[in-house]
């Protein structure tokens, strides 16, 4: 979820970890990652080893369709064990505000003036972190003629800092990406924080059983930092979109 073109070569690398520890526990783990198509259609696939997908599909979609094997820990400002939160970014002028200590959105109503960027309807850290934190915080949330929906988190960024739109939701982990490789970051600032929620799921079949899903396990624990949490995802509030 994290694969930016600038950063295929770590993501291959990432792979190349875990295909080795899937192999080392009997699997038949592909040399190569499969890129692009239809996310739905992939994560929904019978012959799925694992994948990566958000917390909000697992919670709605995906619910019941598929097996949670573990969520990989990010070490992000704004990234917990096993949870992160998105950065409320405006254009500049303004300091960037610091990641509050408690796991509370802190999102003053000023900030959420004017037009929305955001990546689709169905992301947690790009969208419904956002409807949940203003209905908790009984803020307005804007009106769908209001919201600039651009396909990812970085086209946000770029909306944003070239006033397309005047805020965006942009998750802690892509914000530090940004930071790092989007020049658009250089125009924006952090006004405000969303609530903290489970990070990126890994996911597996419906048809793997019991045992392999153990196994599955010890190789994503051996490959990478990652921890396998009691709540993966938060129920969803919003009506379930079920193909």
């Amino acid at each position: 979820m994290y694969d930016w073109p600038e950063r295929r070569a770590e993501t291959d690398a990432r792979w190349a970890r875990l295909r080795d520890a899937l192999r080392d526990e009997g699997f038949d783990a592909p040399g190569q990652l499969t890129r692009g198509g239809d996310l739905p259609s992939l994560w929904l696939s019978p012959d799925l080893l694992i994948g990566e997908t958000c917390s909000q599909p697992l919670a709605t979609v995906l619910n019941g369709c598929v097996r949670y094997v573990a969520t990989p820990v990010h070490h992000a400002r704004g990234c917990g064990h096993g949870t992160y939160r998105s950065a409320v970014i405006r254009r500049y002028p303004g300091a960037d505000m610091p990641v509050p200590e408690s796991g509370a959105a802190v999102i003053a109503p000023e900030i959420l003036t004017g037009r929305l960027a955001a990546n689709e309807p169905g992301s947690m850290s790009g969208y419904v972190t956002l409807v949940y934190d203003c209905e908790d915080l009984g803020l307005p949330m804007p009106a769908q003629s209001e919201i600039l929906w651009t396909g990812a988190h970085r086209e946000s960024i770029r909306a944003v800092s070239k006033g397309r739109a005047d805020y965006a939701v942009i998750d802690c982990v892509s914000w530090d990406l940004a930071r790092q490789l989007e020049p658009a970051s250089s125009e924006v600032h952090v006004a405000g924080w969303a609530s903290s929620r489970p990070g990126l799921p890994l996911i597996t079949s419906l048809a793997t059983g019991d045992e392999e899903l153990k196994r599955m396990r010890r190789a994503v624990m051996a490959a990478m930092e990652a921890v396998v949490l009691d709540s993966p995802f938060l129920p969803s509030r919003l009506p379930d979109r079920r193909p």
